[in-house]
């Protein structure tokens, strides 16, 4: 998945400030008839206001006053929060995470798949695997045992560029596969631009061993859930070219059109794509040159998806980059036969989309089953709920209730006590806080 670019949808916002005349006025008249209107404006100062009949049954109750400015200002805090909330990105989308991780641990052996298949556990770790994207997003230290690490390298642990650090073709014999032979081939400077996602998941399956030997059970889950983000990000065919988004070939938006536009509308067809094919799990004598061949046959795939995404485009006249606003709206009409189009052709290229999300699923439980050979075949069943100091991200949550709250606090109806009818017929009649006529209205 993709930390690179988030696609962000912007609301579109009514102007609040040019209200018609039958909703507002300015309100510098101090005595009005009984109408839908009622002055709030005091020591001469006029300022439009919004107005709304508040006299029901005889009895005299107080409009409510919004001044447009505050209103929209107030609309504009809660859109901001909600784009914020919609700008995280995640690779093979968060959902395309969630699949291949379940479906790896479907194929694991007992007692491992034990661990992690029970329903806290596998919530757990599947939670764990879309961590690395907001790590790069936005620095968090959820599911990092070692708070102290830097997460200005994260990005380049999602991807590898291999076409754009060397000229050789497909399938790169030669590119090096030990990394401090890489950064003496191509410098350090470059890889930290065109990425190192091989060497991360490399790493993550380090760990991973020496917390399963260790038994240490919130280590186990953080480090099994950064190998199954980084070990599926390497299979995902646009995290291993320079033309990641198509710019270099009339495709721009093809990377988030594929792995969230595509998997939010066919989420039951990729699922059962996963399942296909099932074999034993195998262990891994050579973990990083196995990644390495892993990642050069996904980019194996990128020119089928690229053809299958330009046919699409021809026959739709549809360019998914100029409209990231439907990358998750599955109702968008103007989207919906574009997106059928790309799964069609697809389709009759192989759907190399789905063969790489079934390949990394198939590789993942291998680096697990490899992980949990490596580090003795230990027997204990770890705990699986969660315990108390590895808690689960909010901030989206709060987002989103921050948000909400915000909005409610501008649809509510704000009424001030009812006051009883006077006994002055003439006062009865008046509108607002009860005030008589010479009484300027009571803020």
């Amino acid at each position: 998945m993709s930390t690179r670019h988030a696609a962000t949808a912007a609301p579109r916002l009514a102007a609040a400030g040019g209200v018609s005349a039958s909703a507002s006025q300015p309100c510098a008249t101090a005595g009005v008839s009984a109408s839908a209107s009622q002055p709030c404006a005091t020591a001469g100062l006029a300022r439009p206001c919004v107005f709304r009949a508040c006299a029901t049954a005889g009895l005299a109750r107080p409009c409510v006053f919004r001044a447009p400015g505050a209103h929209l200002v107030a609309v504009l805090a809660a859109v901001l929060l909600l784009t914020v909330l919609a700008a995280t990105s995640f690779g093979w989308s968060r959902t395309g995470h969630f699949l291949i991780t379940e479906e790896a641990v479907e194929r694991l052996p007992e007692p491992l798949r034990g661990w992690f298949a029970a329903p806290p556990a596998l919530a757990r770790l599947k939670q764990a695997s879309a961590a690395p994207d907001d790590w790069a997003s936005n620095g968090s230290d959820h599911y990092r045992p070692d708070p102290v690490r830097v997460r200005m390298d994260e990005r380049p642990r999602h991807f590898l560029n291999i076409d754009a650090l060397t000229d050789e073709p497909y399938p790169f014999k030669d590119f090096p596969r030990d990394r401090a032979k890489a950064e003496e081939r191509f410098g350090a400077e470059a890889l930290a631009t065109h990425g190192s996602v091989p060497w991360a998941a490399a790493d993550a399956l380090s760990r991973l061993t020496d917390a399963l030997t260790a038994g240490r059970t919130p280590a186990v889950f953080c480090e099994a859930g950064a190998l199954a983000h980084y070990a599926a990000d390497l299979h995902q065919p646009l995290h291993t070219t320079a033309n990641y988004n198509g710019r270099q070939t009339g495709n721009h938006g093809i990377h988030k059109a594929l792995e969230v536009g595509l998997l939010a509308r066919f989420e039951d067809f990729y699922a059962g794509e996963l399942r296909r094919r099932r074999r034993q799990e195998m262990f891994l004598d050579d973990p990083p040159d196995a990644l390495f061949n892993w990642l050069i046959a996904a980019h194996d795939r990128v020119g089928p998806i690229l053809e299958a995404d330009s046919v699409a485009r021809h026959r739709t006249r549809y360019n998914p980059a100029q409209h990231p606003e439907d990358l998750g709206d599955v109702t968008s009409k103007r989207a919906r036969p574009y997106y059928e189009s790309l799964r069609q052709e697809l389709k009759r290229r192989g759907s190399p989309e789905a063969a790489a999300m079934r390949d990394a699923a198939a590789h993942l439980a291998d680096l697990l089953y490899t992980a949990w050979v490596q580090a003795g075949k230990p027997q204990q069943h770890p705990p699986s709920t969660q315990p108390q100091d590895e808690r689960q991200p909010v901030t989206q949550y709060l987002i989103i209730g921050a948000a909400v709250a915000m909005l409610l606090s501008l649809l509510w109806p704000r009424r001030r006590p009812p006051k009883p009818v006077a006994d002055s017929p003439k006062e009865s009649a008046t509108f607002g806080d009860g005030a008589g006529p010479d009484e300027p209205p009571r803020r």
